[in-house]
């Protein structure tokens, strides 16, 4: 096993644990922190995992914090990695798992912290409960606990990410049509934990995920940036941009002799399809265009005759996954890819297996350097949002006996607006900056947070009267009368 998976997995995790108790992202990270807040309410949510944090809490009295929730983030990537690692096995047929698929795995995983806050969220825990799904579907001969862990998976994926949960869900029973091993006594066994968990949480919390949904549904589908075709295109371009360049790089490998013409007409391809889409400040898109052009190299290099059938299927599904693991997300693709990119890196292993191609280890470093770059610079470097973490020096309690270390300047306008609200133990934050009250030691009424101002209207009808921390992204409703407290920067 080469030596630079080993270093390269030891430095991703030792700079996430370094930055674990540094900085702080008051708009996605303060949505995060909040569905872990045992006493945060989501009424009508999309995302419904808060429910495990709440019972959880109710059972063992403890609350995920920030710490808690990067810790957390980093322990079901390595969970995430065994998964795959044990997906890849099962293909493999061979009997010990491998350290070096579980390492490449890892890194493949922690290249998420790229792009958005570090602690725990839906876009984490449906790509760990993904890889977990991949690893009992690949099963030879499944039994009934196998069947019962797959429908609890995705049954844990429906609090998670439902659009999610609805597709995997019909692969799966795709998969198992496939391999002639669908009756009903597996679809009972992958509806009883589903089942199980809504009475579950309906008889110890009284909600569950099917009440806040039917409930949510008019208030999120208010919001613009979730309108059906919307969440289709947002997907759609990222496939389409794709395409393009997969369709150039493979003619360009298939049809052109000379190297140096290849890698003129694909350079070219990339630098325009890159520009094209760089539409925001992140570029971790560069490596998910970057993955395109490795898998026009493996298509046009590979004999996929020398692959059966059911191999071609499971290398197909890897290709596609990365996109049904996005359908539903109201943000482009392209910038949230990186996140699923590493299930093209396990199906790249699998083709230059069966390929028997040498220079793969090539793609071995690229992927190392590519973590490394992605975690410093996403954490460290230009963490979401933030200011550089190393200039996160002060230390601020926001509960009882937690803590976190932010910037000098974070911690004079919390200590200024802690003078300014009083002792509510709810505070409304609008738009994007529910972070500052969980910062202050408060929750926000009905929603753990509120990004425009149609889903302000729908939760509040008839107005709102008292104290509200203001962002203007968007105006406030008319109806709201109390005197906005305006928040401007935060970094």
């Amino acid at each position: 096993m080469p030596k630079f998976l080993v270093i390269a997995a030891i430095i991703c995790i030792a700079m996430v644990i370094l930055g674990i108790n540094r900085g702080f992202d008051v708009s996605d990270e303060g949505l995060y922190v909040l569905l872990a807040h045992p006493l945060q309410e989501n009424q009508g949510g999309i995302f419904n995992y808060d429910l495990f944090f709440k019972l959880f809490h109710q059972i063992t009295g403890i609350h995920f914090g920030i710490v808690g929730l990067r810790i957390l983030r980093l322990f079901i990537y390595c969970l995430g990695a065994l998964a795959l690692a044990v997906f890849y096995r099962n293909l493999k047929g061979e009997k010990r798992l491998s350290l070096e698929v579980y390492l490449i795995s890892l890194l493949g995983l922690m290249a998420g912290y790229g792009f958005l806050p570090a602690s725990l969220s839906y876009n984490h825990l449906s790509v760990v409960l993904a890889a977990g799904c991949l690893a009992l579907l690949s099963t030879g001969t499944p039994k009934l606990t196998q069947n019962l862990s797959l429908g609890l998976l995705l049954g844990i994926l429906v609090y998670v990410k439902v659009t999610t949960a609805l597709l995997l869900g019909l692969i799966s029973l795709g998969l198992m049509l496939y391999e002639k091993r669908l009756n009903w006594k597996v679809l009972f066994a992958l509806l009883i934990p589903f089942i199980l968990l809504e009475g579950v949480f309906y008889l110890t919390l009284s909600e569950n995920a099917i009440i806040r949904l039917s409930d949510g549904l008019s208030i999120q589908t208010g919001r613009e940036d979730y309108h059906w075709w919307t969440l289709v295109k947002h997907t759609g371009v990222g496939a389409f941009w794709s395409l393009l360049l997969f369709v150039i790089s493979f003619l360009s490998f298939r049809l052109i002799k000379k190297k140096f013409f290849q890698a003129l007409l694909i350079i070219s391809a990339f630098h325009l399809t890159f520009f094209i889409t760089h539409i925001t400040d992140e570029w971790n898109h560069f490596f998910l265009l970057l993955g395109v052009v490795v898998w026009a190299w493996f298509f046009a290099k590979s004999d996929f005759s020398r692959f059966s059938a059911k191999e071609k299927v499971w290398i197909l599904l890897l290709l596609v996954l990365p996109f049904v693991l996005h359908f539903g997300s109201n943000v482009y693709w392209l910038r949230i890819g990186i996140h699923y990119l590493v299930f093209w890196i396990i199906a790249w292993l699998i083709l230059a297996e069966k390929a028997r191609l040498k220079s793969f280890k090539w793609v071995n470093i690229g992927i190392s350097f590519s973590a490394l770059l992605l975690v410093f610079n996403g954490l460290w470097w230009h963490s979401f949002e933030q200011n550089e973490l190393w200039k996160n020096t002060e230390k601020w309690e926001y509960l009882p006996g937690k803590t976190i270390h932010l910037s000098s300047h974070q911690v004079s306008t919390l200590q200024k607006l802690k003078t300014q609200i009083g002792e509510e133990k709810e505070l409304l934050a609008a738009y994007r900056n529910s972070g500052i009250p969980f910062l202050l030691g408060k929750t926000l009424p009905q929603s753990p947070g509120y990004w425009d101002k149609e889903q302000l209207k729908g939760f509040f009808p008839k107005g709102y009267s008292k104290d509200v921390l203001f962002s203007p992204i968007d105006s406030l409703p008319q109806n709201f009368t109390q005197e906005p407290i305006l928040i401007t920067d935060f970094r």
